[in-house]
């Protein structure tokens, strides 16, 4: 969350970046995806049997995440089965929440939909990661 908070810091400082939303909203919602990533980095451990093993297969996935979270390029100007693909992409809520909070200064009366399933998506993953955790402990 650290990072959350200096990342904003540098991008108002910095590159002058409108905050127009709820601070409060936007850590909540932050440390929401911060879950997310804390599950799939769980589900990925389980997944390698050496910690270089972990940090090449995570470069198969953060490429992808990254490209079709619409980040960089929108999503609405990709192919219509990309689209459908980048759904399953928990960055795609993550990316629509800051754009919503930090630009247009939406509450989450609109960013339900994309908080909802932020949630859900680190629901799965933690659930699927710290089992089989549990499962490697034993």
């Amino acid at each position: 969350m650290g990072d959350v908070v200096l990342a904003l810091t540098v991008g108002r400082i910095v590159f002058h970046v409108p905050f127009r939303g709820s601070f409060p909203l936007f850590m909540g919602l932050s440390g929401l995806y911060v879950f997310v990533g804390i599950g799939l980095g769980i589900m990925l451990a389980t997944l390698c049997r050496s910690q270089q093993q972990v940090v090449l297969t995570s470069f198969f996935f953060n490429l992808p995440l990254i490209q079709l979270s619409g980040a960089i390029a929108p999503t609405e100007g990709m192919p219509t089965f990309i689209q459908y693909l980048s759904r399953l992409d928990p960055l795609r809520y993550y990316v629509a929440i800051v754009r919503g909070i930090m630009l247009k200064g939406v509450g989450l009366e609109v960013l339900w939909g994309d908080a909802l399933a932020l949630g859900a998506f680190a629901t799965i993953l933690l659930t699927i990661s710290i089992s089989r955790f549990r499962n490697q402990l034993s």
